[in-house]
């Protein structure tokens, strides 16, 4: 994996982005950048439910929930990040 992305950087932009209220489709695209840089999907979701258990807020929780469902390839193929072959 790129140096410059790795699990730690991932969280901190998730949590920040989460944060700052972005877009759904702003975390999408980093988790898209994540993945170009080696990311695994397995990292990613472990990523995503360690800050599940660590932010309170519930409309930050249930964002959550929508992304873990995008990395596990439980979504529309147009957003789909990982193949489940």
């Amino acid at each position: 994996m790129n140096k410059e992305y790795n699990n730690k950087k991932l969280k901190t932009d998730i949590r920040n982005s989460l944060i700052n209220h972005c877009e759904f489709f702003d975390l999408l695209n980093i988790f898209k950048e994540y993945k170009d840089a080696g990311g695994k999907q397995n990292d990613a979701y472990a990523v995503l439910e360690s800050l599940r258990g660590d932010i309170k807020d519930d409309s930050c929780k249930d964002i959550i929930l929508e992304l873990l469902d995008v990395i596990t390839g439980f979504c529309s193929l147009y957003i789909r990040i990982w193949d489940n072959n």
